[in-house]
């Protein structure tokens, strides 16, 4: 049965959220820094890719390292509970598990918008937070902040829906410039978030971000080389650039 737990080392401040009995704050902790590592793995792996290829590119284990981190993110912010950034984690695994099937079946995964898949994981989501599933902080933030957090979730969100239309469009994986400077200004306003929660955990998650968003978008303003197949699969290549008139962006 749930139980009530509080604790106000996981995240420097005192919160109300409905625990399993079996999950401890170690266990919570452990999951929310696991999330985190998938995170970094995904951005150490898309890099070094990105820096071989001279192009922002996106192999097939990103999309899997990306799920990861979502899942176990998204249970984290579930229990703390935080409800912008499980909204989020919740909308980006749904676009994560998008971008697998287009990268492993290519034209073969059909054309499909993101509009409907986005509706129902918001209608899950709402549902969640109006049955009281996700319970809410002892010491709530100022609206403000709260809005701050839902903004910056907003934007960081909307660089996979940009994403996915490119891809879809593309039959392929791909990382569009505008999926980069979404990337930057919802990143950094969900780590002026994270710091105004004084949570360890999301403040890690949100710190690199901006470095390696920073990079690719001096790798999109950079001559691409012509496209390169990756492993072998239909769809599974590597990101072309975008089509350039002079400089790309």
């Amino acid at each position: 049965m749930p139980r009530r737990h509080r604790d106000p080392k996981i995240a420097g401040t005192t919160q109300r959220c409905a625990v399993p009995a079996m999950l401890s704050p170690a266990i919570l902790t452990a999951m929310g820094w696991a999330g985190n590592g998938c995170y970094f793995s995904r951005f150490a792996l898309q890099w070094w890719k990105s820096e071989r290829a001279k192009a922002s590119v996106a192999p097939r284990s990103f999309w899997w390292l990306s799920l990861g981190g979502a899942l176990l993110l998204g249970s984290y912010a579930f229990f703390k509970p935080d409800r912008p950034l499980f909204v989020g984690y919740v909308l980006t695994a749904v676009l994560y598990v998008r971008n697998l099937s287009i990268a492993y079946l290519g034209p073969r995964a059909g054309r499909l918008g993101p509009t409907p898949a986005l509706a129902i994981a918001l209608a899950l989501v709402t549902a969640l937070i109006w049955k009281g599933a996700i319970g809410q902080k002892d010491e709530p933030l100022p609206p403000g902040w709260v809005a701050a957090g839902f903004l910056g979730q907003a934007v960081f969100s909307s660089r996979f829906v940009v994403q996915w239309f490119v891809s879809e469009r593309r039959g392929r994986a791909h990382f569009p410039p505008a999926f980069w400077w979404l990337s930057l200004f919802g990143n950094s306003l969900l780590l002026a978030y994270a710091i105004r929660l004084g949570d360890p955990i999301f403040i890690a998650g949100f710190s690199l971000g901006p470095v390696v968003q920073v990079r690719n978008l001096m790798l999109a303003d950079e001559p691409h080389p012509a496209p390169v197949a990756a492993e072998g699969a239909p769809g599974a290549e590597l990101a072309a650039p975008a089509p350039q008139s002079g400089r790309t962006r």
